[in-house]
Parts: C-alpha cells; structure tokens; sequence
C-alpha cells in the first residue's frame, strides 16, 4: 500500500472514531433525523476522501492519458459532492445543518490529519 493511501486509511479511522460519539450526541440532544443527516454527511464526505485519494493516484501515474484521467476524476469530484448533498438538501430528506456539518467535519479532520501526515510523507520522499 502507497504511502498516501496509509495517510487515507488513516484518515478513515480517525473519522470514524470521532463520528461514533458526535453522532450519539446528535442523536440523544437533536434526534433520529439529525443524527441521520450528521451521519450522511460524513459517509459523503468519506466518499469525497477516498475519490480524491483515487484522482490522487490518477494524477501520479505514468502515462498521460492516465493524469488526464485523474485531473476529470478530481473535477467529477466536486460535482458528486454537489449533487450528493444538493439532491438531498433539496428534497428535505435531511436537516442540512446536521448533513453540512458532518461532511464539513470529515473535511475539518482531512485537513489537520491528513495535510501534515503528507507534508511529511513528501519531505521524506526528497531526503
């Protein structure tokens, strides 16, 4: 397994373990329904991980048609995150407030674990 995909699994673990508590929360303070959406959030954010984690790999691979490839992959990116908490959002089939925050948090976490993690995984590389 590559580096960055360590950092990502990582990640994952990270998120899940300050899911599981935050969730409860929501659910014993704000309900079923909040709870649901905080939890939606957070598996598209999770799925938002993984599919840059995969552009990632796209964009560092060999051939040109390849990073390409990765470079559509990581604009496709924004696109499914949009319609995945748009469609929703707009339906009202979940609290936004719960749905934003948790996929923001799952960002929130990818930034203060994941960044630092590969800022030191690429200095090791250049040694």
């Amino acid at each position: 397994m590559s580096g960055h995909w360590r950092l990502v699994v990582r990640n994952m673990i990270w998120i899940v373990a300050l899911t599981i508590p935050i969730g409860g929360a929501i659910f014993y303070a704000y309900g079923e329904a909040h709870a649901g959406g905080f939890l939606f959030g957070v598996g598209m954010g999770i799925l938002s991980l993984v599919s840059m984690a995969y552009a990632v790999s796209l964009l560092t691979g060999g051939s040109r048609l390849v990073r390409v490839i990765g470079a559509v992959s990581f604009v496709v990116r924004y696109g499914f995150v949009v319609v995945a908490l748009g469609v929703p959002a707009y339906l009202g089939l979940w609290p936004v407030v719960g749905m934003l925050g948790g996929f923001a948090g799952v960002y929130l976490v990818e930034n203060i674990v994941l960044l630092p993690g590969m800022m030191r995984a690429v200095g090791e590389a250049r040694v």
